[in-house]
């Protein structure tokens, strides 16, 4: 009866660590991704679209540019406008995963 017991709480400590595992990763990308977009953001347009793989996490972080147009209230438009599109390639064991994050980015026209 003990042994049973201690069997069970084995697994469920084992359980616990894989979901503590799988946790810290997403962390650790949503952190990349932060720390991604801040960098591409400050980039020049020509610059913003790229691919990074971080070795040590086995994340593949890529960024994509698209320019939108948004209309005001007073009927003008905001043009230099940028849809800056980050995501995060990554796997969990056998599981492929996808993060992604927008953010609009306003990048002047170089004149």
């Amino acid at each position: 009866m003990f042994a049973i017991g201690v069997l069970g709480l084995a697994r469920a400590l084992n359980t616990s660590m894989e979901v503590a595992n799988i946790l810290n990763k997403d962390q650790r990308v949503r952190i990349g991704m932060r720390s991604f977009l801040e960098e591409v953001r400050r980039k020049p347009l020509a610059e913003m679209s790229t691919t990074f793989t971080d070795a040590a996490s086995g994340v593949t972080y890529t960024s994509t540019a698209e320019r939108i147009v948004l209309n005001t209230t007073r009927s003008g438009t905001l043009s230099d406008m940028y849809n800056l599109k980050i995501t995060a390639a990554y796997s969990v064991g056998d599981e492929q995963r996808e993060e992604t994050v927008s953010v609009y980015v306003y990048k002047p026209a170089q004149r």
